[in-house]
């Protein structure tokens, strides 16, 4: 099927890929002419594992074009462009507008057009009107495709997603096109209206953003009691009515925007509609607040001794992205500038900006030398693996706050340094 996928963002750039690695004849598109050159060298600006392989010399790839004229001959297009969100959290969709506006006279007259995008609920339905307005001409569908973007993960949820999610036009069934083109990934298709299909994208991220908040709520008491949430975590998640997967994990809250952006979403929609909305406000409450464990723990653990070093490892706001929206690493940073020599590392994030009295080590023993303690605020894999005893002959003295849950912290207490983990008694 000749598929085009219209904004290279990072939503768009997995999409694309993916489409094409199926077998797919895909027209990647987007106007920055710097963007497209790059992918079509092979080069994605984005992190993401798997990515490269599919993007390299030899691979079944997109076509990357900033000429959008080809869409028109396409029997489906995806608008996959990436919705950011601002400092509060909100969505910003002239990104997504400007995308629309420059593919529009050109999306196929006899095909679908799938949007991808994440969206306030209520935007596909304005978005159709918008287009049959413009387009009169057109026969063509809108839908509203539910993405399964997780960061870190993105290739391999994109290609064998748990299922797929339509809004369709009035809440019937979709066109053969893109019927055959969700079919090929061999999953559960839940067709609905495009109301349900947006709330049910946000409501996902609202019983993720929960489970944090019940996660974090029993470390707190774990830490008072003597229990430890990792111990507890397993027998939880045995219980069918909570499940082998569920995100039961504590943790300094939730960053990367796009859980923060849902619940702000819904707690506005609450309000336009005369709903009792506080629990959306009470879960971002929380996750704000989860800020001050961290901080409690390095003032008692670390810098209690006066101005030391202090080792981070971690920039980006989780591991398998270079992202550090919302990430407590800068925030943390920022409150040790002035108090602390630090030195930071990460694998693939960098620093948005040079950081007074903070130096960037290119190894993770590097940053820990001489250190009057390690903190931990990004879970990477390659932190899990670390030689615990390489850490404690390398730190000046041996405490680590492990405030992802990365570390074995039996393996750690057994090399002789002191942990500090939430859920678990220091």
């Amino acid at each position: 099927m000749k598929v085009g996928v219209v904004g290279l963002s990072h939503l768009g750039i997995v999409a694309s890929a993916c489409l094409a690695a199926a077998g797919h004849d895909v027209l990647a598109v987007d106007g920055d002419r710097a963007l497209v050159e790059a992918l079509a060298a092979g080069r994605a600006p984005v992190f993401e594992p798997g990515l490269d392989a599919l993007l390299a010399p030899g691979a079944t790839r997109p076509r990357f074009v900033t000429d959008p004229r080809g869409l028109a001959d396409c029997a489906a297009v995806v608008i996959a462009v990436d919705t950011p969100t601002d400092d509060d959290n909100h969505s910003d969709l002239s990104v997504l507008e400007a995308h629309v506006n420059r593919a529009g006279p050109w999306l196929p007259k006899d095909g679908v057009v799938a949007l991808m995008s994440q969206v306030p609920v209520g935007y596909t339905r304005e978005l159709a009107a918008r287009l049959r307005t413009a387009r009169p001409d057109s026969r063509a569908r809108l839908y509203y495709w539910v993405e399964t973007l997780v960061i870190g993960d993105a290739v391999a949820r994109y290609r064998t997603p748990e299922r797929i999610i339509l809004g369709v036009p009035d809440g019937g069934g979709a066109e053969a096109v893109l019927e055959t083109l969700v079919g090929g990934f061999g999953c559960p298709v839940f067709r609905m209206n495009y109301e349900s299909a947006e709330l049910t994208k946000a409501a996902i991220n609202f019983y993720l953003a929960t489970s944090v908040t019940y996660a974090n709520a029993l470390a707190d008491l774990c830490e008072q009691v003597g229990a430890s949430m990792q111990a507890m975590a397993p027998a939880l998640r045995s219980d069918r009515r909570i499940g082998a997967h569920a995100y039961i994990r504590p943790s300094l809250g939730i960053a990367g925007g796009n859980l923060e952006r849902d619940l702000v979403h819904l707690a506005r929609l609450a309000d336009e509609h005369g709903v009792d909305g506080r629990v959306f406000r009470f879960v971002l409450d929380a996750s704000a607040r989860r800020y001050e464990w961290l901080q409690r723990a390095v003032d008692t653990h670390v810098l209690a001794g006066g101005a030391p070093r202090v080792a981070v490892w971690g920039i980006a706001y989780k591991k398998n992205t270079r992202s550090t929206k919302n990430a407590v690493s800068l925030r943390l940073l920022a409150a040790l500038a002035g108090r602390a020599d630090v030195a930071v590392y990460d694998p693939e994030a960098e620093l948005p900006a040079a950081v007074p009295g903070v130096t960037v080590a290119s190894h993770a023993l590097d940053a820990v030398k001489g250190a009057d303690g390690l903190v931990i605020v990004t879970d990477w894999d390659e932190f899990a693996r670390a030689d615990v005893a390489a850490v404690r002959d390398a730190l000046r003295r041996p405490v680590v706050i492990d405030a992802v849950g990365v570390l074995d912290p039996a393996a750690v207490r057994a090399a002789g340094i002191r942990y500090v983990g939430i859920g678990e008694t220091a």
